[in-house]
């Protein structure tokens, strides 16, 4: 073999030498630096996941977009914009987003329930009109507001009935407030409607139960506009609430509305007395109210409570005492 085959086999061998250093010097060099990327790079699944919780973030937007409108507009064509959005997007906001919408929509919309159209203020003067302020024999305080709703809509003239056609399709009715007249008024069934669908089953039954009530007035004129034994009822529903539901959202406002009719229950009113003006013993009629109560619901901590009113009277008899106090001590819930 020629010196020069020689020489050209030999470059040709250190070349190869030289190519074998030179890769696996750069794949030492790239190894920590894809590592590196490893670690910094998130995870496909958490790629994945980034729209959904942006898409999460901003599912309240519109609904917080169309509230604003409202605020600067408040009528009926933006009010129902704000609810048929919140009826489209509630389903996508997260529940404690959900309680905060509520929350904001109540106090923007109810002082606005008066402003949303000029003609409102002419229907409060064909309402007082037109009411008869007597209550009828053994008529209820919700049998009366029926009976003036019938009343001021065979008044109206045809655009006044398209007016107040409206804002009955919006929960809105007139009620008369102690002292002040006639008055717009929101009712529970509206917050029923528009939110209980898209809350928990606590929940659910919670507005079932405030719509069913619709902000009763209890005391009207020095006495109970609600008899006795529809507040013993409805003590019930919220003591039963309170068992199934001990963690609701509405837990601590279910307990006021217990002890709410039950102290009205127990103690009355000036004009609803629950004791007798000369024995000062339980009213005949307050006494068949107990019974027919405790029969309807015993065992129950609404049945144990009026046993316990009755028996404290007893060991106080003819003597003059402070009920509402004497009521307080009683109830348990």
């Amino acid at each position: 073999m020629s010196k020069y085959k020689i020489l050209c086999i030999a470059l040709v061998v250190l070349a190869a030498l030289a190519v074998t250093w030179a890769i696996t010097r750069f794949e030492r060099q790239e190894t920590p630096r894809s590592a590196a990327a490893k670690k910094t790079a998130p995870a496909a699944h958490e790629k994945e996941q980034e729209p959904v919780a942006k898409d999460s973030a901003n599912a309240s937007a519109p609904i917080d977009l169309k509230i604003r409108l409202f605020e600067k507009k408040p009528d009926f064509g933006t009010l129902t914009e704000v609810e048929n959005v919140m009826a489209r997007e509630l389903s996508d906001v997260g529940l404690q987003q959900r309680y905060k919408i509520l929350a904001q929509w109540q106090q923007i919309l109810v002082p606005k329930i008066s402003h949303l159209d000029p003609g409102q203020r002419k229907l409060l003067t064909l309402y007082e009109q037109n009411q008869n302020t007597a209550y009828l024999d053994n008529e209820s305080n919700a049998d009366r507001q029926k009976r003036l709703a019938i009343s001021l809509m065979a008044s109206l003239n045809p655009s006044q009935k398209v007016l107040y056609k409206e804002l009955l399709l919006h929960e809105i009715e007139i009620i008369e407030e102690e002292e002040t007249g006639p008055v717009f008024h929101l009712k529970p069934s509206y917050w029923k409607k528009l939110f209980a669908p898209h809350f928990p089953e606590a929940d659910q039954k919670f507005w079932e139960q405030t719509a069913l009530e619709n902000d009763p007035v209890v005391d009207y004129d020095a006495g109970l506009a609600i008899d006795r034994q529809t507040l013993g009822d409805w003590a019930f529903c919220w003591e039963q609430y309170l068992k199934r539901y001990p963690n609701s959202h509405y837990q601590q406002q279910a307990r006021n509305n217990y002890r709410t009719y039950m102290s009205y229950l127990l103690t009355g009113l000036e004009n609803t007395p629950t004791l007798d003006s000369e024995t000062k013993n339980i009213a005949p009629e307050v006494e068949t109210d107990f019974d027919a109560i405790s029969k309807r619901h015993p065992d129950s901590r609404v049945a144990k409570n009026i046993s316990l009113f009755r028996k404290k009277l007893k060991d106080l008899p003819g003597k003059e005492t402070d009920l509402y106090n004497l009521a307080n001590s009683v109830i348990k819930i």
